[in-house]
């Protein structure tokens, strides 16, 4: 019991002795740090007496041309700053550039390693510069800035860009601003070997990133394939590369790209460029290897998916005389094209032509050669299967060829070409207007209902048939065009149905009741074993050279004129009724009609003067006309002159 005072003394005298000697300590280091503060305050004080101002500018000069691999003009004094950072600060500065061109900042700071200034040496870490101005001038967008400096020195300091902006000023005068808010770093990787950027900024109203890394960029630029990666990414849009690029004397690119946007419609809008269709143009993928050599691009395993609609190819695209030329070939189990909408040629009720002015132009530009393959194609209530087609614009000349489908239950062939028209003085350049169409078509054992319902939205026949079209026209729109037609049309079926009129009614009614049997002959079908005709077109009008429709109680032929221009209907036939066989060889019904109108409901009417010569009742009618017709003949002759008898002949004299 007497160990336990004992013990807790000493431990007491311990502690008081421990504490002293603590309180001495952090007053030696509270000294020290104090000295030590005091001497960074001193040289930090007496740095900007003991660096000259033409020091301050070489250096500032010196890493600012090696940031920006350009000719620096520093407008102001630059100035030493030691708080928050040690930094150099310039003030406005400008970079010479030719033709015209200009690029100013507002304001660039160089900020200092506080380490090498504290042991007497000036050396930048980086360069910031803020809210610079690039102007572009004439018809070229490519600022004159020589980046090789930037991308193959490792010892140049990592260069900021805060809020940056770049304009376009036409020969005019007039500026537009194309970039702004453009935010960027330039930083060195993989010990100083390679680049990174990383940049932002605001393209028509919507934020772009991009990204970049080169794991070699003294490589890059002398043509040594380097790693590479770059992304780039805008509002519902994404593009991805990894691989391996070079620049040097041809540029070389080999990897893999991927892209997706959520409505490729919204960003071809967004980059200015027309959607080629209406409709459709929504989601949006791509994958693809991607290789750029010999001056050529090309997409292998290429993998699309484009509405639901998916397939794979392969494309090249190449400068041939400088003129861009794209090759490919594109399969896929289904495409769906209803999304799309289909070819307008008629206004908005279907009615008239379609007068908007066709341009070509844009086909102008390029050249290309296609081939596509699919196992079904569906356009709204049309689908072909085993569809085999290509495409091929050469000089403005597109020429679509589809080889072989089978659609409506039949074969299917077709040839469409269009060219841009002739050229027009009055317009810039001569360009040309309008278009060059020729067609060619075959279809082979098709359903003509369903077929001529689809393609020119009438169902008048019902059966097995084929469809023959040759015709070309020019204009510069579709109702020129359709009065420049010219080719031949043909149709020839078997074993089917004329749809709205029942023929073999109509005569056998004509045949009871004459006046009165065609007092509504609408509705019902009349059946043929055979049907050809044959049409020749020439300056929109189509002359029926034959049209026979051959069935077992009926005989129908007709001839005239089909206005094309005018979608009209002037057509006389002749329509008789086929007794049955081992009946009185006595003649049947035979009637003469007309078809008269517009193309989408014509009128059909028979002969009035056939009508009364059958009927029974009219016809003493008919024939007191005949007589007094006749009596009229009877009367003496005229003399020759109008309105008076021949003179009765003078007496003799007595």
């Amino acid at each position: 019991m007497r160990a336990a005072p004992f013990a807790i003394g000493a431990i007491k005298i311990f502690m008081l002795r421990l504490g002293k000697n603590a309180r001495r300590a952090g007053v030696v280091v509270a000294i020290v740090i104090g000295a030590i503060t005091a001497a960074l305050l001193v040289v930090t004080a007496a740095l900007p007496l003991v660096v000259p101002g033409a020091e301050l500018r070489r250096i500032a000069v010196h890493a600012l041309a090696g940031s920006t691999g350009q000719k620096v003009v520093i407008l102001g004094e630059p100035a030493l700053r030691l708080f928050p950072s040690p930094r150099v600060v310039l003030g406005k500065v400008s970079f010479p550039l030719p033709s015209g061109q200009s690029l100013d900042a507002e304001n660039v700071v160089t900020r200092l390693d506080i380490w090498h200034l504290l042991a007497g040496r000036v050396e930048v870490d980086d360069v910031i510069v803020e809210h610079p101005t690039l102007v572009l001038t004439g018809g070229g967008l490519t600022p004159a800035l020589a980046v090789a400096p930037i991308f193959a020195a490792a010892h140049w300091p990592e260069l900021r860009i805060v809020d940056g902006t770049i304009a376009w000023r036409s020969e005019g005068g007039l500026t537009r601003e194309l970039v702004s808010g453009l935010t960027a770093n330039l930083d060195r990787v993989v010990a100083g070997r390679g680049l990174a950027l990383g940049a932002a900024f605001d393209w028509r109203d919507e934020r772009v990133t991009v990204n970049l890394v080169l794991d070699d960029a003294a490589g890059f630029l002398n043509g040594t394939p380097s790693p590479a990666r770059v992304v780039l990414a805008a509002t519902g849009a994404e593009a991805r590369f990894q691989g391996r690029a070079a620049l040097g004397t041809a540029p070389v690119l080999t990897g893999t790209l991927s892209a997706e946007a959520d409505a490729l419609r919204d960003l071809l809008d967004w980059a200015g460029i027309e959607p080629p269709t209406r409709g459709g143009l929504g989601p949006f993928a791509l994958s693809t290897h991607l290789a750029l050599e010999d001056g050529g691009l090309a997409l292998t395993d290429a993998s699309l998916d484009l509405d639901g609609n998916r397939g794979d190819g392969a494309f090249l695209l190449k400068l041939v005389q400088g003129r861009p030329v794209l090759q490919g070939t594109f399969a896929a189990d289904k495409i769906t094209l209803t999304p799309y909408g289909g070819i307008h040629l008629t206004t908005d009720n279907g009615r008239n032509w379609d007068r908007r002015p066709i341009d070509l132009s844009p086909l102008e530009g390029f050249d290309l050669d296609l081939r596509l393959s699919a196992g079904r194609v569906v356009a709204d209530e049309t689908t072909l299967n085993t569809v085999a087609a290509s495409a091929v614009l050469t000089g403005g000349r597109l020429v679509m060829v589809l080889g072989e489908a089978t659609g409506w239950g039949g074969l299917l062939r077709a040839s469409l070409s269009l060219a841009p028209g002739a050229p027009d003085p009055a317009l810039p350049y001569g360009r040309a207007t309008g278009a060059e169409v020729r067609l060619e078509a075959e279809a082979t054992d098709v359903d003509l209902g369903r077929s001529l319902e689809d393609i020119a939205g009438m169902r008048r026949i019902e059966g097995t048939g084929t469809l023959q079209v040759e015709v070309s026209g020019a204009g510069g729109n579709v109702v020129e065009i359709a009065r420049t037609l010219t080719g031949t049309a043909s149709i020839s079926a078997g074993n089917g149905y004329l749809a709205g009129l029942d023929v073999a009614q109509v005569l056998q009614r004509i045949e009871r009741r004459p006046l009165s049997a065609t007092s509504d002959a609408r509705g019902g079908r009349t059946a043929f074993t055979d049907l050809s005709g044959r049409i020749a077109i020439a300056d929109g009008v189509g002359t029926v050279e034959e049209m026979q429709l051959q069935g077992k109680q009926v005989r129908l032929g007709m001839e005239g004129s089909i206005s094309i221009a005018e979608r009209s209907l002037d057509l006389a036939g002749h329509a008789s009724l086929v007794l049955p066989s081992g009946k009185s060889t006595t003649a049947g019904v035979d009637l003469p009609f007309s078809v008269r109108g517009p193309w989408d409901t014509p009128m059909v009417m028979a002969d009035p003067l056939s009508l009364i010569e059958r009927s029974g009742a009219a016809l003493p009618l008919l024939e007191a006309v005949k007589g007094r017709a006749g009596a009229a003949a009877a009367e003496p002759a005229m003399d020759g002159t109008a309105g008076r008898k021949a003179a009765p002949p003078t007496p003799p004299a007595n």
